[in-house]
C-alpha cells in the first residue's frame, strides 16, 4: 500500500530520498574529525592525510560519473554504487582502529560513497527537467529536506558516541545507507533525459565566470568545514562545555536554515541569486568572528540565527545558480558544485588541523571568516566578468 501511495507522488520519492541520504553523511561527517582525533589519536596535523586523500580520490570518481550521466548513462544505478561503497567503508570504520586501514577504506570505498550526493541531486534535477516543476523552488527543497538530515543526525550521534562509541554512529548511517539502497531499487524509476539537457554535439564552452562561482562555492564550503571540524575539539577539549554540545548546535542550526533555504526560493524573485549569495557570506563572516569571541553554550546557541541564515541562502542558492550557468550539462554542473563542497572540506580540514597543532581550535574560527571574505571577492569578480561576457556575447549592431 506504502509502495503505490509513494509511486504515485515521484516529485516526493526524491524529497525523501535526499533526506535519506542526508542521514547517511549526517551520522558521520560531524564525528570524522573527532574520530581521528579522540579515538585513534593522531596528531591534528595528520587530519589532512585523511582528507586530502578521500578528497581527491572522490571528486575524481564524482566528476567522472558525473560525465558519464551527462552521456546518457543511468544515475541512478550509479547512486546504488555510489552508496553500496559508502555502506562498506562505514562497515570497516566501525570495526577498525587503525588510522591505515581508515585511509585505506577513504580511498577505495568511501570515495565512491561521497559520489552518492552528486548523483541524488543529478536525478532529481533530470526528473525536475523532465516535468512542469519550478526549479529553484524544488532545489531549495532538496536542499532543505538534506539540512533536515541535520536536524537528527548531528544530536543523535554525538549521543552515541558519548554512550556506545564512534562505532555505533557509523553502524546506524551504513543502517540509513542500507534503507536508501532498498528505497532506489524499488521506488525510484530510471529517469530519461530531456531534450533541453541531453548534449547535443560538442559541450557548451565553460565560461571562466563559472569557475570563478565554483570557487565561491568552495570558498564558502572552506569556511563552513573549518567551524564544524574544529566545534567538537574547541567546545569539548578547550571550552569544556558537555559532550552533547557540539551536536546540539549542529541540530539548532540544520533547524533554522530550513525556512531560510525554502524562502530563499521565493527571495531569488525578487533579489538577484548573486547578491543573495554575497549577502550570506556577509552573515557567514559575523558568525565566525561571533564564534572565536563565545566562550559560554548559550553563546553558540544565539549565533546559530546568523550561522542559518548565512548556510540557509549559500546552501539554498548557490546550487541552482551554479546550474543556471550551465543548462545542458546538469550532470556537470552537480558534480562540480559536489566537488567544490569536498575540495572546500579538504582544505578546510587540513588547515584547521594545522592551526590546531601549532596555536588552537578556536582561531580556525578567524581562519574560516578569512576564507569566506574570499568568497564573497570571488562573487564580485564573477558578477563583474558575468557582465562582460555578456556583453562580449552580445550581436553588434552596424
Amino acid at each position: 500500500m506504502m509502495l503505490s501511495v509513494l509511486k504515485n507522488i515521484p516529485g516526493k520519492l526524491f524529497l525523501v530520498l535526499s533526506l535519506l541520504t542526508g542521514l547517511v553523511s549526517a551520522f558521520v561527517n560531524p564525528i570524522m574529525i573527532y574520530f581521528l582525533v579522540d579515538e585513534l589519536h593522531i596528531k591534528p596535523l595528520y587530519i589532512g592525510v585523511y582528507t586530502v586523500s578521500l578528497t581527491i580520490s572522490g571528486l575524481i570518481i564524482s566528476q567522472w560519473l558525473g560525465s558519464l550521466a551527462d552521456k546518457g548513462l543511468s544515475s541512478r544505478k550509479m547512486y546504488l554504487l555510489a552508496t553500496t561503497g559508502m555502506v562498506l567503508a562505514l562497515l570497516v570504520y566501525s570495526n577498525t582502529d587503525s588510522f591505515t586501514v581508515v585511509v585505506i577504506t577513504g580511498i577505495s570505498l568511501m570515495a565512491f560513497g561521497n559520489a552518492a550526493m552528486p548523483q541524488m541531486l543529478t536525478i532529481s534535477r533530470q526528473w525536475a527537467s523532465n516535468n512542469d516543476v519550478n526549479i529553484e523552488s524544488f532545489n531549495a527543497q532538496i536542499r532543505a529536506c538534506i539540512s533536515l538530515a541535520w536536524v537528527i543526525g548531528p544530536p543523535l550521534g554525538y549521543m552515541l558516541v558519548g554512550v556506545y562509541g564512534f562505532a555505533s554512529s557509523f553502524l546506524l548511517a551504513a543502517f540509513f545507507g542500507v534503507i536508501s539502497l532498498a528505497f532506489v531499487f524499488l521506488l525510484v524509476p530510471e529517469q530519461t533525459i530531456h531534450h533541453s539537457i541531453k548534449p547535443q554535439g560538442e559541450p557548451p564552452t565553460v565560461p571562466l565566470s563559472f569557475w570563478l562561482l565554483a570557487l565561491a562555492i568552495m570558498f564558502g564550503s572552506t569556511g563552513n568545514i573549518m567551524y564544524a571540524s574544529s566545534l567538537p575539539l574547541y567546545t569539548i577539549n578547550e571550552l569544556h562545555l558537555p559532550s552533547y554540545a557540539p551536536g546540539l548546535l549542529m541540530g539548532i542550526v540544520a533547524c533554522i536554515e530550513i525556512p531560510v533555504m525554502l524562502f530563499s526560493s521565493r527571495l531569488s524573485k525578487i533579489i538577484a541569486k548573486k547578491s543573495l549569495m554575497n549577502l550570506g557570506f556577509c552573515f557567514g563572516v559575523a558568525f565566525y568572528i561571533g564564534i572565536y569571541h563565545a566562550t559560554e553554550l548559550w553563546h553558540f546557541m544565539f549565533l546559530q540565527l546568523i550561522n542559518a541564515i548565512f548556510y540557509g541562502l549559500f546552501a539554498g542558492i548557490g546550487l541552482t545558480l551554479l546550474q543556471e550557468q550551465l543548462p545542458k550539462r546538469i550532470g556537470f554542473t552537480s558534480a562540480v558544485y559536489s566537488n567544490g563542497l569536498k575540495i572546500g572540506v579538504m582544505v578546510g580540514s587540513t588547515v584547521t588541523g594545522i592551526i590546531a597543532q601549532y596555536f588552537s581550535f578556536q582561531l580556525a574560527n578567524l581562519g574560516a571568516a578569512i576564507v569566506v571574505l574570499m568568497a564573497a571577492a570571488c562573487m564580485l569578480l564573477f558578477s563583474n566578468l558575468q557582465a562582460q561576457e555578456k556583453a562580449n556575447s552580445s550581436p553588434k549592431l552596424s
